[in-house]
């Protein structure tokens, strides 16, 4: 075909051959305006291929976006926590993991100086600053075990 470009895995024989029976099809067609029941099922098939193909790239492209979009949110979010890390207001962050269910829930959290003087100045002391988070959490816990108790009634009574 003239102006055509032959994509690189068929050669210019297989082009001939593809361009030939294309022709064929056309006169046929002309001449008795029907395709044969082997032809409509060879288009079928092909248009039904190239079909399955772009949905495959399709779903490829909206993975590979997503995969983007998290590493764009996990950047965003390690600027954001390093931003917070220096700041002067106390600041804690909360992350539940629940991935690995044989070891229970995991917690991880992230904090600044300033929450652990702010927890300090409350009255909450440790040997360390992990210390001092995990009675924070203690507390935490006691005090939301107490305030469901108190609207629920105990599980003991």
């Amino acid at each position: 075909m003239p102006g055509s470009v032959n994509p690189p895995d068929i050669n210019e024989l297989e082009t001939k051959g593809v361009e030939d029976e294309a022709a064929a099809v056309e006169e046929r067609l002309e001449e008795t305006g029907v395709l044969n029941a082997e032809l409509i099922a060879s288009i079928k098939k092909q248009v039904t291929s190239e079909i399955v193909a772009e949905l495959k790239e399709d779903k490829f492209k909206k993975t590979k976006e997503r995969e983007i979009l998290r590493e764009q949110e996990d950047i965003e979010h390690q600027r954001y926590v390093a931003t917070m890390k220096e700041s002067e207001d106390p600041w804690v962050e909360f992350v539940g993991d629940v991935r690995d269910t044989r070891q229970g829930q995991r917690l991880q959290m992230e904090w600044n100086d300033a929450f652990i003087d702010y927890l300090k100045a409350s009255g909450i002391v440790g040997a360390d600053e992990e210390q001092i988070v995990q009675k924070y959490i203690s507390l935490l816990m006691r005090d939301m075990n107490d305030k469901t108790e108190n609207r629920f009634g105990s599980d003991y009574e």
